[in-house]
């Protein structure tokens, strides 16, 4: 004896009704699968063949043509053994803004940065950013003709506890930042000191004042 149960229209429409949730739900799982699965294992450039510039201030129009281009530039006549050079324009706000580039500076994510007075000096205070004076007596960084941003920072280390450099470049020598779209004006222009990529932060450093200065 056999029992037939043929399959009829109204058979697979009843089944989609009811079992329909199903098919979404597996598909919805499989796509967050594959989601997870590309995030896990996607490649990330090593941080010490990426530079990353994070910006204060605000974008012009031409901000997007003319920045790309710089660093475009800079990647490629520079230090073409990186992977990335990029910059981000950073938009603080008063609630949230201080948050999220502490965030940031604890992650050791960014190697330059262009800030605010005012948060320049907390961040240079609290021994975030590089001293810049070896590199300015080394001749790694020219800084001629450049207002620099120099003060004795009270540390453990030193003489009676107190360290004098140079921690920043003000921003309104650079007149080049302007011309390309990047407003920053009152800026100062400083490494992190936990960037990780030290001696390409610096080189990067220096391109962006020989590029972007008064002549």
């Amino acid at each position: 004896m056999s029992l037939r149960m043929p399959i009829s229209k109204r058979k697979i429409q009843k089944h989609f009704q009811y079992s329909l949730w199903k098919y979404a739900l597996v598909i919805v799982a499989s796509i967050l699968i594959w989601n997870l699965l590309f995030t896990v294992t996607r490649y990330r450039t090593p941080e010490d063949l990426k530079i990353e510039f994070y910006a204060e201030g605000y974008a012009g129009q031409e901000v997007y043509g003319g920045m790309d281009n710089l660093m475009a530039l800079i990647h490629s006549q520079a230090m073409p053994e990186m992977e990335e050079v990029t910059y981000s324009i950073l938009t603080l706000d008063e609630t949230y803004g201080e948050m999220q580039l502490m965030v940031w500076i604890s992650a050791a994510q960014g190697d330059i940065y262009l800030l605010s007075e005012e948060r320049f000096q907390r961040l240079a205070n609290g021994e975030a950013m590089l001293n810049l004076a070896p590199y300015i007596d080394s001749g790694e960084l020219d800084v001629e003709g450049l207002q620099l941003r120099s003060f004795t920072l009270q540390t453990e280390e030193g003489p009676a506890g107190q360290v004098f450099g140079t921690w920043g470049i003000r921003a309104d020598d650079l007149p080049g930042l302007e011309s390309l779209g990047l407003f920053a004006r009152g800026g100062v222009l400083s490494v992190l000191a936990a960037c990780g990529n030290e001696e390409y932060a610096i080189r990067f450093l220096n391109e962006l004042l020989t590029r972007t200065r008064a002549e």
